[in-house]
């Protein structure tokens, strides 16, 4: 499928003008002016609220576009789009019956064998189950510290909350001292080095959160090898994107205190973020033209990608410096070609912050942004500010 974008410099808001863009592609509903209306296809109607994180609208439209033609090209989409929604929220029963079904109505697809290649890990595994929500008031360590303290099958710890995690992550030794079983599997967990790493899986049978609870909560397992055998106990793992959107929001203030569940912000608060395929984006400005970035509180810093250099490729030719830059991820470390700005300035739901240097490096990992954006947009931005709130009720991110 051809992907054409427009990226209209010196708007507040990303403008995305779509000529048969993928559905899974959120970006060409952030901006408004493309968002279907009710009496659009059920399958616009349902790609925008799947994007937008309205899951039960989402849903609902694309199991009635399933109903209606279960063989048509409609239902074929509607089924990637619900691969997409169920495997974020955790639902890895429901997302392999949808794989099922979706193979049986459609033996051969090019698009179904990609998804079995990629999903097929994820079998087995049961559906995440919320028990409870509710308002919580958190501590977390010094101020780049965005770990908050929960309990899993009975036992504290203090594990990273990583919006850039589509499962979360445990250490083999901190798996096996909160008592889970490890499956054995053939997972692969990808990350910003592009080497990624093989995991294996376990299942929490309980974890709170604040006031919230869950059951059955999914964990990729890391193998035992260094870094990850060397990691403190009770620190040695993230709590993904299933836990954080049942949270619904989460506000990190600087001086050491978290909100889970924090009210929601201002009716006058544009959407700033997005679902890109498995991804979630975040819509932003830099020096005055508009970008997307993938929002990840798991890295610690920024990294730009080949995307970037090229569409500031004038900037980067008058005051970039030849450079070269380590990645680290899971799987390893990469360095890479890279130019250094002296300052880049970022607009962020209003609030301008800054990366003092900005490493542009020549790379189009897809954990970084390759396919969609200028790169990932890290801590080292996003804690500039007293406070930090991201609202998947109303997909708003607030540095203030």
């Amino acid at each position: 499928m051809i992907v054409a974008l427009t990226i209209i410099s010196g708007c507040a808001k990303p403008t995305v003008v779509a000529q048969d863009l993928p559905l899974d592609d959120g970006r060409q509903w952030l901006d408004g002016r493309a968002t279907p209306s009710s009496t659009s296809p059920d399958l616009l109607r349902a790609a925008a609220a799947n994007a937008l994180n309205q899951v039960a609208a989402s849903e609902s439209l694309l199991q009635r576009v399933i109903k209606a033609g279960p063989k048509s090209d409609s239902a074929r989409r509607a089924h990637m789009l619900l691969s997409r929604l169920y495997l974020r929220q955790g639902q890895y029963q429901r997302l392999i019956a949808n794989l099922d079904e979706w193979a049986r109505q459609f033996p051969g697809g090019a698009d179904i064998k990609d998804e079995r290649a990629a999903m097929e890990q994820f079998r087995g595994l049961p559906d995440q189950i919320t028990v409870a929500r509710g308002l919580s008031n958190l501590s977390h360590g010094p101020d780049r510290d965005f770990a908050a303290p929960a309990t899993i099958n009975g036992k504290p710890v203090e594990y990273l909350l990583d919006t850039g995690a589509w499962l979360s992550v445990l250490t083999e030794a901190e798996a096996k001292r909160l008592g889970m079983v490890i499956r054995e599997g053939a997972g692969f967990l990808s990350d910003p080095s592009g080497k990624g790493t093989k995991i294996r899986t376990a299942v929490a049978s309980d974890l709170s959160l604040g006031a919230m609870s869950f059951r059955n909560v999914s964990f990729a397992i890391l193998p035992d090898v260094e870094p990850f055998r060397s990691m403190p106990v009770g620190r040695g793992g993230i709590l993904g994107i299933p836990i954080l959107l049942e949270a619904g929001c989460v506000r990190w203030v600087k001086g050491g205190t978290w909100e889970l569940g924090c009210a929601t912000g201002s009716s006058r608060d544009s959407a700033n973020l997005v679902f890109f395929e498995n991804q979630l984006l975040v819509a932003a400005t830099v020096s005055g033209t508009s970008v997307f970035g993938v929002l990840d509180t798991g890295a610690e810093t920024t990294d730009l990608n080949a995307n970037f250099a090229r569409q500031f490729a004038d900037a980067l030719a008058r005051n970039g410096v030849k450079d070269t830059t380590t990645i680290a991820g899971v799987g390893g470390t990469t360095a890479t070609e890279s130019v250094t700005l002296p300052t880049l300035d970022f607009d962020i739901g209003g609030t301008q912050v800054a990366l003092r240097p900005a490493h542009v490096t020549m790379q189009r990992t897809s954990a970084l942004g390759g396919k969609c954006c200028v790169g990932n947009i890290g801590l080292d931005l996003l804690l500039q500010t007293g406070a930090l709130t991201i609202d998947f009720r109303t997909m708003t991110i607030r540095l203030r």
